[in-house]
């Protein structure tokens, strides 16, 4: 019989307290705000800046609790996507669980376009509306996404769409690539890897690694649309074109031990 290590015990125990708390922070958060959603002569733009500051903060700690708990380790190298202008369209890959905490660890205003679910969790529903985040099974997902770009908002994409099961293999969904070119945006392209390997796809939430995993994030100089595709091609032919691109560029980026971003091309 196999005899149960009071180390990982305590690792379990410890993972379902850090997720625990995210659950009663995202559900707090969310009754917070509700009340800042009612405040008059606060144009809704002012309060979702204010909710996502919040968001920030709420994430920052839950990285931080599982920090503490031995359950992680980070290392955040943002420094152009946290001096970028408004209205820029940030991808990244997808390894994790908590890709998405991480990166709102690092930014105060972060729009993001979620998984539908998201909208009907009794956990995050709230906030997630209240923040205007955009569903990704929204008809106008894209249109929606380009306009808040065009507006001076900072918008997240994952382009694989979902986590990943084997984070070394780059396939990339159109969305991305759709906003990009409906907006005419720049793209700040952020990796994220994870070593050892833990919550990628079909993972429990509490198989971790003895020790814990550990993510690096790193951000790239952005990408100017003109550089990357044939902008006077039509529409259909740059998104792929644009797919192509970034698959390629992520593939080059993750195969470099440096984490150096790679040249355009």
């Amino acid at each position: 019989m196999t005899r149960i290590q009071p180390a990982k015990v305590a690792q379990v125990v410890a993972a379902a307290i850090s997720y625990s708390l995210f659950g009663l922070g995202a559900i707090f958060l969310g009754l917070f705000a509700r009340v800042i959603s009612v405040i008059p002569g606060v144009r809704a733009t002012t309060k979702q800046a204010w909710i996502r500051w919040h968001i920030h903060k709420g994430c920052l700690a839950f990285i931080n609790v599982m920090r503490g708990f031995g359950l992680i380790r980070y290392t955040f190298k943002l420094d152009s996507l946290l001096k970028a202008n408004p209205g820029h369209l940030i991808i990244a890959n997808h390894p994790s669980l908590i890709d998405v905490v991480l990166l709102f660890a690092a930014n105060k205003n972060l729009n993001c376009i979620v998984k539908a679910g998201m909208f009907s969790n009794v956990f995050t529903r709230a906030l997630v509306r209240l923040a205007g985040f955009i569903p990704n099974n929204a008809l106008d997902a894209v249109p929606l996404a380009a306009a808040k770009v065009n507006a001076g908002e900072n918008v997240l994409i994952f382009p694989e769409g979902t986590r990943v099961d084997n984070d070394e293999k780059i396939r990339f969904k159109r969305g991305a690539s759709n906003v990009a070119i409906a907006a005419e945006a720049p793209i700040i392209p952020v990796l994220i890897k994870c070593q050892p390997s833990a919550l990628k796809k079909g993972d429990k939430w509490y198989n971790i690694p003895d020790g814990g995993p550990e993510f690096l994030l790193v951000s790239a100089p952005p990408l100017v649309l003109e550089e990357c595709v044939d902008i006077t091609k039509p529409r259909t032919l740059q998104y792929r074109e644009l797919t192509r691109y970034l698959e390629h560029y992520y593939e080059n980026w993750m195969a470099n031990n440096t984490h150096t971003p790679p040249y355009k091309h």
